[in-house]
């Protein structure tokens, strides 16, 4: 409790003109030292210490940007400027384990047999596409190769959603 006092009595050190206190450097970053700690209620803290709790966050705020710049010079970072916190493993064989994705590698499909004529070149796999809208709209497609159906899929996906057939 006498910390507190303490602390109280260090922090302002002046008045302006205008009203507004002057707060010494180091009892304000005591305070919001103080304020970091797990479980501590900021605003509880500043009205003990006689601070508006708006402030008081502003200073916690300006003390957090100041230690991620500090961090940011000190420490290589992306090329985007973002830091990355990446923990240390915990046991040395986790970076023996086999990663969390493997790439799939597909094997060729087999070259379709060569046609007999020009007439009679057929796609490998032919399919039909029936879409009925809520709103009464229908599209069907017969006949259709994958590429074809995925393509239209695609198209149908991008267009814009409607006020009227969002429920």
């Amino acid at each position: 409790m006498t910390e507190n006092k303490d602390l109280k009595s260090r922090l302002v050190i002046g008045e302006k003109r205008d009203g507004r206190r002057e707060y010494d450097e180091g009892a304000r970053d005591e305070l919001v030292m103080m304020c970091l700690k797990p479980g501590v209620s900021i605003a509880r803290t500043a009205m003990e210490h006689d601070v508006n709790p708006n402030q008081l966050r502003k200073w916690i705020t300006r003390y957090r940007q100041q230690r991620m710049a500090q961090a940011q010079q000190t420490s290589p970072s992306g090329a985007d400027g973002v830091l990355i916190d990446t923990p240390t493993p915990v046991r040395p064989s986790v970076a023996r384990e086999a990663p969390a994705f493997i790439p799939v590698v597909t094997a060729p499909s087999a070259p379709p047999a060569a046609p007999q004529g020009p007439s009679q070149a057929l796609p490998l796999m032919v399919a039909a596409l029936l879409v009925r809208l809520p709103n009464g709209v229908e599209f069907e497609l017969g006949n259709a190769s994958l590429d074809e159906l995925a393509t239209i899929v695609q198209m149908l996906g991008r267009l814009p959603c409607s006020g009227s057939t969002m429920g």
